[in-house]
Formats: C-alpha cells, sequence, structure tokens
C-alpha cells in the first residue's frame, strides 16, 4: 500500500529528475577527459529536457505533501516551468559563450540544475522553514555562478558583491520568520496566517517587511537593487540570462503565497508597499538606463525596469492581476534571455563586444538577427504585437480595475522612456554605419541568430495568440 510519502513523492519528480543531472553532469565534467566539459552541458541540457517531460505529466494537486511543507498545485508547476526554460536558454547560450571566450568552466553547468533544484522547492514551498531552506540552496550556487571566473576582476567582484549583499538580505528574511514563528508558534502559511491576522497587529507588519526585504533583494526591486547593475556587468553573459530570470520567477512565486496566505490578513499594507515599490523599481530602472554606455549595463537596468512592471501586478493581485503576473513572468524569460544573448551576437577577436557601436551597420550584415532584435526590443518597450505589450496591457488593466489608475499612468510612462534608450540600439543596428575595423567588424553567430529569430517568433505568436499563454496562466491561479 503507498505511503502518504510515496504518493507526494511522485508530485516532486522533476526535482529529483534535476538532481540527478547535476549529479551525472558533476561526474561528467570530473572523470569524463577531455572535452568532458562541454559533454556535462549537454548532461545538463538533457536533465532538464527530462524534467519538463516529467512536468508534463505531472499532475497537479490541491493537497500539500511531507507534512504540509509542499505543494504541487497548478501554480508551482507553471513557475517549474518557467525555471526550466530559463535555465534551458541559459545553457544553450553558454556553448556559444565558452565558444569564442573559451576557458569552458564545466562547472557552471551542474551549479545552473543545483540552483534550480532550490527554485522549484521554493515556489511549492508552503512553510517558512522550508521556503528559507529553498532559497538558501539556490543562492549559494547563485553566488559561485556570478564569481565563476574568478581571475577577472568583474566577475570576482561581481561574486563578492552579490555574495555579502545577499548574505545579508537572507539574514533580514530569516528574522521576519523568526518574528513569525514568535507571534503564533508555527510555522506553515496556512497556520500561521490566520493567527497573524488576529490582532498581531504592528508585529505582524515587521515580520512582513523583514520577510519582504530578502525577497525584494533577490527580484531586485529598488531600493535593494544596488547589487544588479554590476553583478549582471561582471558576470558571464549566459549567466546572466538564468541570474536576471529564474530568480525572479522564484521570488514572485514566494511572494504571491506570503501575500495571499501568511499575511492575507494584511493586504491593504503589502498592496501599498508594493505600489511604492513598483513606481521607484520602474523609474530608477528607466530613468538610469539612458544614461549608460554599456549594452550589458543597460539592459541590467532595463531588467530592474521590467521588475517594477511585475511589481505592478503583484500590487493589484487578485481578479484579473493573477493572470496577468504569471503571463508577464514568462515573457519575461523570453525577452530577458534574448536580449542579453545579443550580446553574444558578434565576436570580434576572441572577445564580445558590449558597447552599443558593436552592432553598427549589423542589418546589412545579418538582417534575420537585426529584424529579430526589433521585434525583441519591440516587445521590451511594449508595443504591439508582441508579447511584451501584452503583457503590460494586462499588468496596467488590471491595477486600473482596482482602482490603481496613477500606478498604471506610471508605468505607461516608463514604457514611453525606455523607447528612448532600446531606440539606440535599433539606430546602430539600422541608421549607422559599421567603422572599418572597429568593434562592430566581428562575425555574426548562426546559432545566435537562429536563437534570436526563433524567441522573436515566440513572442509574436504569444502577442497575436495570447491566449496559448494566458489560458495555462488561468489554469495555475484558479482559486488562488
Amino acid at each position: 500500500m503507498m505511503t502518504a510519502a510515496s504518493a507526494g513523492l511522485g508530485h516532486f519528480i522533476p526535482e529529483a529528475v534535476l538532481l540527478a543531472a547535476a549529479v551525472a553532469s558533476m561526474f561528467v565534467h570530473l572523470f569524463a577527459g577531455r572535452g568532458s566539459r562541454r559533454a556535462a552541458g549537454i548532461v545538463a541540457l538533457a536533465g532538464i529536457a527530462a524534467a519538463a517531460a516529467a512536468l508534463a505529466l505531472t499532475p497537479p494537486s490541491a493537497e500539500t505533501f511531507f507534512a504540509g511543507h509542499l505543494a504541487a498545485d497548478g501554480f508551482a508547476l507553471f513557475f517549474k516551468a518557467v525555471i526550466l526554460a530559463a535555465g534551458a536558454l541559459a545553457i544553450v547560450l553558454a556553448f556559444r559563450f565558452f565558444d569564442v571566450e573559451g576557458g569552458e568552466a564545466g562547472e557552471v553547468y551542474y551549479l545552473i540544475l543545483l540552483s534550480m533544484v532550490g527554485m522549484t522547492a521554493a515556489v511549492s514551498a508552503t512553510d517558512i522553514v522550508t521556503t528559507y531552506v529553498a532559497f538558501e540552496l539556490f543562492a549559494i550556487p547563485s553566488y559561485v555562478l556570478a564569481g565563476i571566473f574568478k581571475k577577472e576582476r568583474r566577475s570576482a567582484e561581481a561574486g563578492i558583491k552579490y555574495f555579502f549583499l545577499g548574505t545579508l538580505s537572507s539574514a533580514v528574511m530569516l528574522l521576519g520568520m523568526a518574528f513569525v514563528y514568535g507571534l503564533t508558534g508555527l510555522t506553515g502559511y496556512a497556520e500561521a496566517g490566520p493567527l497573524l491576522a488576529g490582532g498581531s497587529g504592528l508585529a505582524a507588519l515587521v515580520a512582513m517587511c523583514l520577510f519582504f526585504v530578502g525577497l525584494f533583494f533577490k527580484a531586485a526591486f529598488v531600493p535593494f537593487h544596488m547589487w544588479a547593475p554590476d553583478v549582471y556587468e561582471g558576470a558571464p553573459t549566459p549567466l546572466v540570462v538564468f541570474l536576471s530570470t529564474a530568480p525572479k520567477a522564484a521570488v514572485v512565486a514566494v511572494l504571491v503565497r506570503a501575500m495571499t496566505v501568511l499575511f492575507d490578513g494584511y493586504a491593504l499594507e503589502w498592496s501599498s508597499i508594493l505600489q511604492l515599490v513598483a513606481l521607484a523599481t520602474m523609474f530608477w530602472g528607466n530613468l538610469a538606463a539612458l544614461t549608460q554606455s554599456s549594452l550589458k549595463r543597460m539592459l541590467g537596468y532595463s531588467a530592474i525596469a521590467q521588475a517594477g512592471y511585475l511589481a505592478i501586478g503583484l500590487a493589484a493581485w487578485g481578479g484579473s492581476a493573477r493572470a496577468a503576473v504569471l503571463f508577464y513572468v514568462a515573457v519575461y524569460v523570453l525577452m530577458n534571455a534574448a536580449a542579453f544573448g545579443l550580446i553574444l551576437l558578434v565576436d570580434r577577436g576572441g572577445r564580445f563586444d558590449e558597447s552599443v557601436d558593436g552592432l553598427r551597420g549589423l542589418v546589412r550584415r545579418a538582417p534575420l538577427a537585426a529584424a529579430s532584435v526589433i521585434v525583441v526590443l519591440l516587445a521590451l518597450t511594449g508595443i504591439p504585437p508582441t508579447a511584451g505589450f501584452m503583457g503590460k496591457y494586462l499588468l496596467f488593466t488590471a491595477a486600473v480595475e482596482r482602482g490603481m489608475v496613477l500606478l498604471a499612468a506610471a508605468g505607461a510612462l516608463n514604457s514611453a522612456i525606455s523607447l528612448f534608450y532600446y531606440f539606440r540600439i535599433g539606430k546602430a543596428m539600422f541608421l549607422e554605419e559599421e567603422i572599418p575595423g572597429g568593434p562592430s567588424a566581428g562575425g555574426v553567430s548562426r546559432s545566435v541568430t537562429v536563437f534570436l529569430a526563433v524567441t522573436a517568433a515566440a513572442l509574436l505568436l504569444l502577442g497575436i495568440l495570447p491566449d496559448l499563454l494566458t489560458a495555462p496562466a488561468l489554469s495555475a491561479v484558479m482559486g488562488r
């Protein structure tokens, strides 16, 4: 007869597959001999594919498992799919990066998988202890990934900064969790939530704010964003794709569970906090991006601004905002992966140029790549008929429905501001001549061109037929 534990284990096969793939990738890297580093990446990519297949076969369940510590509902399954996609995109781009830069670090691949195990556990966590353990499980490999090239100053600086600030934010979050336990004597969200709402007052608000600090840090919400531009600029580009997308997806899932279950009695307070955070994050990210000459740093600030749009949906959570947030999270992964993948398009002398000038005159040498980049930039700006437009439309509409008209207007204004720095990229590709012997004179990657073309096609398809994504999103949040 099947025990409750074994029955629950069947809902977490994707995590088990990822863990097994990480171990296999590590052993291939260590013992397979020459060429094993790329083989480790192929094993990791195959592991993600196997985990995705297992996830597709995993039925959602309204029950919680392992004494109420983990859930396997449609909400968790949706975010697991997004995290798997982010990991796969990062590994695919890593192949191109190491082909040009050399010095392939095979440990990158299994560290990505280990981090993904923590993220998939975090989106299922319904207990503060499990949440914290899962957070640390994906945070520690992330610190190593950010500084993987320890002999390079930028990479080492990124890793150190990410580690110290991340550790501090985790400690603050742990303090908030300790407050929750001290006020209720319980660790489960569903059990502690009603007791917090029953009269804990100011102490419960302090607990909520401390809890949210750790989450806001991982999502790069202002004012806890200070690490993001430096880490995004210093870390290897394919790892930036991973670090700027997958953790944000995990944070959004944890935030939603905490808001709607643990701190449900303080909806007015967390909504007000998130409205302020959304405003600050959007304006700071977009205005700072306007002044950047480095393409990578510009896109780093753009990623911060995109987090601000997500915060709009979180502030308006309920009703149509639920599906809007899930839709935009998935679209954001595609947009951001393609945006940073753009940096890997042109190489010259065994290096990638990270300036906008490196893209000058690209349309004359690689028209398909240039056209694909334009679609990605339109999506990031929020211009139809792209999925980025549909995502922002759904978020802003949800905010208006909740009476947050000024917040929606601020979101629209920030989309207009972002057009100015995205236009600089389009101008370089289409309106400027390449400099003879300059950074734009390098070779154009066919593999990255295909990557950009496929991503652009997906963004157009989801913009024209949004039901392909809104339907799964609605199913995932049904009843939440």
